[in-house]
């Protein structure tokens, strides 16, 4: 089958999946592999990932920001209600071309958080990296990308080399790691190397999908093995209408719907008894960290918009507590080119609080702002470009300002959690029931003891030296500029005020967001019955594969998004798979 624009019986479905990102791409390919029997359901909030291009094009990869389509923001704040620009993307593979670094948790992390022990780990890496069919990736790195590995290098960081199948592992207890990873796209720019390319979604018998279905409500029954899903609201964003998927007997739910996903779970948590539901959420924060120009004499690429290493380092906030592994990724290119990327975190910095708080509760003031944001970015540049012509009047050619910055990124200390918001819809509404994403981030006052504060400081503080490594500061005015929008420091000096100035009025997070049902917490670990990994407790069919069921990973989450999707399927199509075998 194919995709499909009715769906005419939806009780004839063995499996109905919420979602197609990374989770469901993986356990698809894995469930379909797996398994001979049975018709399965996909259906996705957001729009084609083959009919959107944005998302399939390496030049359009900071562009996916600024799609209101694809880019949403949730309503996330910390506890003292102070907002956070936290977002999520919205389309068929996951993030689309958002989705960039590819890194590995060690085996260790993995067996401690979701069960089973190393070696199972090790096999499920060696298998899931084999389908992507990844190229080395250091043998293909640009001018930029050798450029930022020897300053890394100079200052005593070191390449991991423990990979599978040229994806990069993180390895436990080694600081300053430099990751070399793949990127998802061929030589001419298209993404073909992601989730969305693991699954045959057009000629794959047993598999339907349709996309701009948004699931709003799932409808319980209880039943002597626990409450079951007996149907589901979607509200057909084609159509403008909601309608209502019956389940069959045997139809089993999976949830792989990301934030979305204890969401729609939080409201029958009582009928569960699974007051986990909700619990255990975090994600990364994110600071900027510098803007410095680029020597005109290096050739930059559009692949170094995202430049494809990262380092890591691990930074100590107190005693008796595990080290905190903070994340360098970088960027670089024409502002120009970098302009929607901009346009997006910019949000964070000249907007003030009770607006950032109505902007998340209303797509269009989102969608608004950004291109106001990039209007003022652009006219900006274009007053820059006009002095130095004045300047320059006799030079015929305009000059070449490439720009090289960075942030860095690292877990939030203590975990978040799901609060429902007053309902002020009817129950024909076409949007779930809301709810706030409480994020603990800067918690403790003041923030001289708070574990946040020191990592951040540690973090940047160490690391001002590098940046000055990979380029040449701005023009002091520029410099006054960009310090005044966003206080990012070009001295030492300037980091503790930057951090304060922060964590109360220009929070951002790395779209990570994970947790809300946890394993062996909210969700079955599968460890007395493989058949019931992922199940949700207190239910009979309803089952969860995405990040939301894990605790959020120390580096980039894509890769254990993508395990946790094949592994849900491996430990479920166990007794087809031996029957198979078998016969």
């Amino acid at each position: 089958m194919a995709k499909i624009f009715e769906c005419q019986d939806s009780q004839s479905y063995d499996l109905i999946v919420v979602g197609s990102g990374n989770g469901a791409c993986a356990f698809l390919h894995q469930y379909l592999n797996c398994s001979t029997e049975g018709r399965v359901l996909v259906l996705e909030e957001g729009e084609n990932f083959f009919e959107t291009s944005d998302i399939t094009h390496q030049r359009n990869w900071a562009k996916s920001y600024s799609d209101g389509n694809i880019f949403k923001l949730h309503q996330a704040q910390t506890s003292d209600r102070i907002p956070i620009l936290s977002g999520r993307a919205c389309t068929m593979g996951g993030g689309g071309s958002i989705n960039y670094t590819t890194i590995f948790e060690s085996s260790k992390w993995l067996a401690e958080h979701l069960g089973r022990d190393p070696v199972y780990w090790d096999a499920q890496k060696a298998e899931l990296a084999k389908c992507f069919r990844f190229a080395d990736p250091t043998q293909s790195l640009t001018d930029v990308a050798k450029h930022v590995k020897e300053k890394l290098e100079n200052i005593g960081f070191s390449i991991s080399d423990i990979s599978q199948d040229s994806i990069p592992t993180y390895v436990d207890g080694k600081d300053r790691q430099i990751h070399i990873f793949p990127t998802q796209f061929d030589e001419f720019g298209q993404r073909t190397r992601s989730g969305v390319s693991l699954v045959n979604w057009y000629l794959n018998q047993r598999l339907d999908f349709m996309t701009q279905q948004r699931v709003t409500k799932l409808h319980l029954e209880a039943t002597d093995k626990g409450q079951r899903c007996r149907a589901i609201s979607v509200f057909n964003s084609i159509k403008g209408k909601l309608e209502t998927y019956h389940l069959g007997s045997n139809t089993k739910l999976l949830l792989c719907a990301g934030a979305a996903t204890p969401q729609l779970l939080y409201e029958h948590r009582e009928k569960l008894n699974n007051l986990e539901i909700g619990k255990h959420v975090n994600d990364h924060i994110l600071l900027p960290f510098g803007i410095y120009v680029l020597n005109s004499e290096l050739e930059v690429t559009l692949k170094d918009q995202y430049v494809s290493l990262f380092a890591t380092t691990e930074a100590f906030s107190g005693e008796g507590r595990d080290p905190t592994i903070c994340n360098f990724d970088f960027f670089s290119g024409r502002l120009n080119l970098l302009l929607y990327f901009i346009s997006h975190l910019f949000l964070a910095f000249w907007l003030p609080n009770w607006l950032k708080l109505w902007m998340t509760r209303n797509p269009d003031v989102f969608q608004w702002l950004k291109r106001a944001t990039r209007f003022l970015v652009t006219a900006s540049n274009w007053l820059v470009d006009s002095i130095w012509r004045i300047l320059h009047f006799a030079k015929l050619t305009r000059p070449k300002w490439n720009l090289i910055s960075a942030i860095v990124k690292f877990n939030i200390a203590r975990e978040g959690y799901y609060e429902p918001l007053s309902d002020r819809l009817t129950q024909d509404r076409k949007y779930p029931k809301p709810y706030r994403i409480v994020l603990r981030c800067f918690e403790d006052k003041p923030l001289d003891s708070n574990p946040d504060f020191q990592v951040a400081k540690d973090a940047i503080s160490k690391h001002i030296c590098l940046m000055e490594s990979l380029g040449a500061k701005p023009h002091p005015i520029f410099q006054f500029a960009i310090r005044l929008l966003t206080r990012m420091p070009y001295d030492v000096n300037q980091v503790e005020r930057y951090i304060n100035h922060y964590s109360r009025y220009d929070l951002l997070t790395e779209q990570h967001l994970s947790g809300g049902c946890v394993f062996g917490k909210a969700i079955d670990s599968g460890l007395e019955s493989p058949q019931d990994t992922g199940k949700v407790f207190g239910s009979e069919n309803i089952y969860v594969a995405d990040l939301s069921a894990s605790p959020l990973p120390r580096i980039s989450p894509q890769m254990t998004a993508y395990l946790i999707g094949h592994h849900v399927a491996t430990q479920i199509c166990q007794d087809s798979t031996s029957k198979a075998q078998t016969s």
